[in-house]
Order: structure tokens, then sequence, then C-alpha cells
């Protein structure tokens, strides 16, 4: 089992009274997708996020398993009364995996962006809850009934948001030892030494679905991406000169034989860039990388992947698949399948789960049945914003 496992925690339990909805707002779709499943692929895309777990209410059973049908997730687990008995429960139905971190975020707030996930998960450390949070920008008044309304100073307040994250053992703790004081937010456990609250950056689209203005405003804002795919596609030749290794997918292979290229020559790499920039009509990798330029001789290909990924984060496109196929007679692709969609998920920040690798012969036909070099093809899908499209 792996170490230092980080667990994401989605709590969907509540009833959502104030949408004033038949449905419960986790249910309810944007862009064709439910909210709950929205927030659960913002985590299992991350690449820091090794295990989701969805905690929802025993009465919304069937559409949560419809939502989320296909997900790669632990087994539902079912809340409780109020969010602070859901929290624990899913604390305690992830407590035999022994992770190291855990985050625990809102199913209502579907827009979180991978900056926020990554910016918590830095910061997560001993006795601390690590929250994102947001300035106010207007005057704030206080409303108690039958007291006259006090003006207060906004620059002493912000607005906290989830994905709050901990480690699991303190989390764990605190929330059993406070069973009974009541409160409707995690990081409010930890307001008590040795305990601390560290607030870091939030993001002011990661809204939280209240009422119907609020689905109203959240699906204006994601309605804004189309998904986008495009297909690369390399070759390379196997070199006269002997070799112990080949590049392949970023890694070293144990091989007779290298390819010829003016880099690397790692075809997977190569097909895996053509198809990133095909997704925003950029080119590829032969015409922004020439092999009559000297300073690409022998250079690393993920030199390749990172520029056409700083491409695609400059154009605010999510990275949301990757199916590669390799073509080959030999060498043996299976074995290191795996290795390869654990180096590229690394490489381009997201899961695991969102990159395939499979690999196929050609039947002893062309010039790969010959033996005379590999050939690769790779599907990449995009969020991107439609702004892009005019």
């Amino acid at each position: 089992m792996k170490k230092n496992v980080v667990v994401a925690i989605i709590v969907a339990a509540g009833v959502g009274q104030r949408l004033n909805s038949k449905i419960p707002k986790q249910y309810h779709k944007i862009r064709e997708n439910e909210v709950i499943k929205l927030s659960v692929m913002k985590f299992l895309f991350h690449s820091g996020i090794d295990k989701v777990l969805v905690v929802i209410n025993k009465h919304h059973t069937l559409l949560a398993k419809k939502a989320l049908d296909g997900l790669k997730i632990l087994p539902l687990v079912y809340g409780g009364e109020t969010r602070q008995d859901s929290v624990l429960k899913g604390l305690k139905a992830i407590k035999s995996i022994k992770p190291k971190k855990v985050l625990v975020h809102d199913a209502a707030r579907p827009n979180v962006s991978d900056k926020t996930i990554t910016l918590v998960l830095k910061n997560i450390k001993s006795r601390t809850a690590v929250v994102p949070a947001i300035s106010i920008n207007d005057s704030i008044i206080s409303t108690k009934m039958n007291s006259i309304p006090l003006y207060n100073d906004k620059n002493l307040y912000k607005l906290i948001q989830t994905p709050q994250g901990f480690v699991f053992d303190n989390l764990y703790e605190i929330h059993v030892s406070n069973k009974k004081f009541a409160v409707g937010d995690d990081s409010q456990l930890f307001n008590q030494y040795p305990n601390k609250i560290k607030l870091v950056n939030g993001d002011p689209a990661n809204i939280k679905i209240t009422k119907k203005e609020d689905l109203k405003n959240i699906s204006k804002i994601m309605n804004k991406y189309i998904e986008v795919s495009a297909l690369g596609f390399d070759v390379h030749k196997f070199s006269s000169n002997p070799s112990k290794k080949i590049k392949l997918g970023g890694i070293n292979i144990n091989f007779s034989k290298k390819l010829e290229g003016h880099s690397d020559a790692d075809v997977v790499l190569h097909a895996l860039v053509d198809s990133m920039l095909g997704t925003i009509s950029k080119g590829d990798i032969g015409t922004i990388f020439s092999n009559k330029d000297k300073k690409w001789k022998n250079a690393d290909s993920k030199i390749f992947v990172n520029y056409a990924l700083s491409i695609l984060n400059d154009f605010k496109c999510i990275i949301r698949h990757v199916d590669i196929t390799i073509i080959c007679e030999e060498p043996k692709i299976t074995p290191h399948a795996s290795k390869m969609k654990r180096t590229i998920s690394k490489l381009l920040n997201i899961s695991s789960n969102f990159v395939s690798i499979k690999s196929t012969t050609s039947e002893g036909l062309g010039f790969t049945g010959r033996k005379e070099g590999i050939a690769a093809k790779c599907l990449t899908t995009v969020s991107r914003p439609q702004k892009h499209e005019q």
C-alpha cells in the first residue's frame, strides 16, 4: 500500500432546503453533469489526490449512484444529521486506509480550481487546519434582532471556503473528542491551542451553491468552457547504432535499439505534445521544435511537454483525459504501461485515472511490422474557454 496516502472527502449529505427545489442542489446539472459529479471529478483529476470518498444522504442513494456511475471512487458512505456527523462518518470509513492527509470539500462547490487544491495540499502540517479564504469587498452590517444595526470593519473579516486540509490523525482525533460541540465547519474545531488555522488564498469563482441565484451564476461561469479533443501522431525509426535503453513515455526501458531523432526521440511524448497543441490549434512539435536547431540536440522530450502544458495554461485549458496507443512489435509495452501512466500523469498534473496507455502490433505489416521503428498516437481532451473560439 502506498505511503502518505491523500484522501479527499466530498460531503454531499445535505438536503439543500434553501434552494427550494425538489431535487437536492448537488444533483442539479451544469453542462449535462450533476454538481456532485463535477466536484468529485475535480479531485479525481488532481495528481495530488490518491482516493476520493463521497458522503451522501441515504435517501439520495439512487441519485448518487446514477451521477457517479463509472467514477473510480471509494464505496459511498451515508452521512449523519449534521455536516459534522457526516464528516466523522467519512473519516471513520477511511481510517483503515491510514491516510496521511485528508481534504474535506463541500459537494456544492463544483468550480474549485486545481490551483486551490494544490495550495491547500502544500500547506498541510501537523495541528493545522488549512483554509482557503477570500476578502470581503462589500461593507458588512450586524442585524441582530431587536438591536441597532452595527457596521463592522470588512477588513477584519474573510469568507472561508473548502477544500480544507488536515493531517488525518489530527482531524480524526479532534472530531471524535468534540462530538458534543456543534460546529458548521471543520476548521472551527482547530480554533484552540495547540491547534491553529492557516488561511491561504481562496478563489472568488469557488462559489458554494445555496440558493437558485448561486446555481445560475455558477452555471454561467462553468458553461463558458467547451470540451475539445485532438489527435496527435508521431513516428520514429530505429537507429542503426546499438543501445542498451530506449526512451518511451518518459521512462527508460531496457532494449537493444534506440529511436532516431534530434531530441531523445520519445515518440510517445511527441504524439502527446502534438495532441495537446492540437486542442488549441497551435501546430505540432515539428514546427515549434525544429530538428535543424542545435539546441534541441538530445533534449529531453519532457521539455516539449512542459512547453505545450504552459501554452494550455495560458489559454486556461484543463486537461481532462489522455489516451495513448503505442504501435510496435518490440519492445513489449504492457510491463511498463503502469510506470508510463504515473510518469505522464505527474508531468501533466492530472490523476493517473485519466491517462490510458495501450499497445498493439500491426500484425507484421508495414514498417512497424518489419520492426523498423515505433509509432504512437494520442487523443487528448481538454476543457477550453469558449472565448478562444472567437
